[in-house]
């Protein structure tokens, strides 16, 4: 079955993919094992696709951004090395490009005739975000003391020492205000196209008071961007999609459980008591629950494997308003 052009009726979906959905721990990372981390990730987006669901999908960049970085910290005598904003454009288009094309394939393999689109998208951060005056996102390889005061001599980083030894750049991991780029993903997700969009969060940028946009050194979080695409969508649902089978109070003691469902309320008393990791789960229960409560629609966090089960309500934990 193919989307008709009329898409009002259809049930909208924003889905964000974990970085993990390209390079997951351990892997060699070599463009065959991508591929089919790739093919993998795919295969439930397709399942939506089939069912009928207006889509638009982002997802995360660390391995592969970080990649970029050492390739380009290998290279710096040779070439120019670019600004961390530049590195994320092109982990956006690379990661988008791969998804892209493994999910038309899949398409194609099912009689699906559906258009898939990447677009490389930017979004507006505050330049005066306190995240800027406390920088703590460790990005790139690790770099040896003489290396880490180098760089923060010359180049203006912020090093900090890692747990377990080396020392690592750490940026600012500000707050999305809006997708740049937001009309045109809705648009395009409107009439049928699957749209993958907003790739490691977006490519941060400020916008000065005449309307100029410019490039900063940040990262920004993935599952927060992907709760604006959800309200600028209209969204149903709004996936996302991490390691863990759902959302667990007690995790990692013997009394863990996983909780199915959440009021916005529930999920801001447990973050506020400091329940959640806020590290790794607590991020994405914040950004889920902002989005319930911002544009009504369901919050669904649950591990790949088990999307179709959770969208039914039989895995996962949902986050509704209330």
């Amino acid at each position: 079955m193919n989307l008709p052009a009329d898409t009002l009726h259809r049930p909208r979906t924003v889905v964000a993919l974990g970085g993990n959905a390209i390079v997951r721990r351990g892997d060699s990372g070599t463009i065959e094992q991508q591929t089919e981390r790739a093919r993998e990730a795919m295969r439930g987006i397709a399942d939506l696709a089939e069912d009928g669901h207006v889509l638009v999908l982002t997802h995360g960049n660390g391995p592969v951004v970080g990649n970029i970085l050492l390739r380009s910290e290998a290279a710096r005598e040779i070439v120019p090395p670019m600004p961390l904003y530049i590195a994320g454009a092109d982990s956006g288009g690379g990661v988008g490009y791969l998804l892209q094309q493994t999910l038309h394939n899949e398409l194609v393999n099912r009689g699906l005739s559906r258009p898939v689109v990447t677009i490389v998208t930017q979004t507006v951060v505050l330049a005066d975000d306190p995240a800027f005056a406390h920088p703590s996102k460790p990005i790139g390889p690790y770099l040896s003391p003489d290396d880490a005061r180098s760089h923060t001599r010359e180049r203006g980083w912020t090093v900090r020492e890692q747990p377990g030894g080396g020392w690592r750049r750490v940026v600012a991991s500000p707050l999305p205000l809006e997708i740049v780029e937001s009309a045109a993903i809705c648009t395009l997700a409107r009439t049928g196209t699957i749209v993958i969009a907003a790739g490691g969060g977006g490519v941060p940028v400020t916008r000065s008071a005449e309307g100029q946009l410019a490039g900063v050194d940040a990262v920004v979080d993935k599952d927060w961007t992907g709760a604006l695409l959800a309200c600028a969508l209209g969204a149903d649902t709004y996936v996302v999609l991490m390691e863990t089978d759902g959302v667990y109070r007690g995790w990692n003691s013997p009394n863990a459980h996983r909780m199915s469902r959440l009021t916005t309320d529930e999920a801001r008393s447990l973050l506020c008591a400091g329940a959640l990791d806020n590290g790794t789960i607590g991020p994405k229960v914040a950004a889920s629950a902002y989005a319930a409560e911002t544009c009504d629609c369901t919050a669904v966090l649950c591990a790949p494997e088990e999307l179709a089960q959770a969208m039914a309500g039989e895995s996962g934990t949902r986050i509704v308003r209330g």
